[in-house]
């Protein structure tokens, strides 16, 4: 979820609760994650935080918003590396910060990174895999970029599994989202390559319409979760403040909510984030 907007209206209209993740937005930061987070705790929801490294200031910014954090409620933190250029403090990348957050007496029950199927580029693919080996040492999951295509990701997910990466990864696929939405933010966080894909393939707006993109994706990867050898738990959802509509489309293919429309939940909640440029 972005902290902005109609995000905790649409949380309240979740029938049961969820593990929702909150971006770090590039205008609010960090703080702002923070306290969305406390708020949606409040409503009954599980969170995670999305942090970019590259927007903590320095270590007593970083105790502030881990002791944040537990007072929030919130129990997982996702540590990305962040688009802020130059950094706004001490640390250029989240294998620089996410050491310290693992010894922190305040750090979070769990922590995940960003993995990048298809690379980034502003990041060569040799650099990316050097990270991801040094933070897997500190990490309890991985949760991938949102990707369109789900043979890169199933192929990134067996290479990483050979190379002897062992942490759970969570595979990170678009929500119900409107078209145009999901156009936006897509070329905002670099999905390049997959959007490549996208138009050579069938055309870029047949699979970037609301009938087909997600249904396509969830046909073709479901069934990664049945194979011990991937150990791919779940999926996160990026849902652009979509939630309520992914919501209900996730239940059409989980067979697991009520089928009324969504109405507020009571105290007692969980859906997860976003990913920068730096590993």
């Amino acid at each position: 979820m972005l902290p902005l907007g109609r995000s905790e209206e649409e949380a309240r209209r979740l029938p049961h609760p969820v593990r929702l993740t909150v971006t770090c937005s590039p205008r609010h930061g960090p703080d702002e994650a923070v306290t969305v987070a406390a708020r949606l705790h409040a409503i009954g929801h599980t969170v995670t935080v999305h942090v970019a490294a590259r927007m903590v200031r320095d270590r007593a910014h970083l105790d502030a918003l881990l002791t944040a954090m537990a007072q929030a409620g919130a129990d997982d933190l996702f540590l990305i590396g962040g688009d802020a250029d130059p950094p706004l403090g001490e640390y250029a990348s989240a294998a620089e910060l996410l050491p310290i957050v693992a010894e922190h007496p305040r750090r979070p029950q769990t922590i995940g990174i960003a993995g990048y199927p298809e690379g980034h580029p502003l990041i060569s693919d040799a650099e990316l895999a050097r990270a991801l080996a040094q933070k897997s040492a500190h990490a309890d999951y991985v949760a991938t970029q949102m990707c369109f295509d789900a043979s890169i990701l199933l192929r990134w997910i067996a290479d990483q599994r050979r190379l002897g990466m062992t942490l759970p990864i969570v595979i990170g696929m678009p929500g119900k989202v409107a078209r145009r939405r999901l156009l936006e933010m897509s070329v905002r966080i670099g999905v390049g390559p997959s959007l490549a894909f996208v138009r050579k393939q069938r055309g870029l707006r047949s699979l970037l319409s609301r009938r087909s993109t997600a249904d396509r994706l969830y046909k073709a990867l479901a069934p990664a979760l049945d194979d011990p050898e991937l150990n791919v738990p779940g999926f996160h959802y990026f849902t652009f403040n979509q939630l309520v509509e992914t919501w209900e489309w996730y239940c059409k293919h989980e067979g697991e909510c009520e089928r009324h429309a969504p109405e507020p939940v009571s105290p007692g909640v969980y859906v997860h984030r976003d990913q920068g440029a730096t590993p």
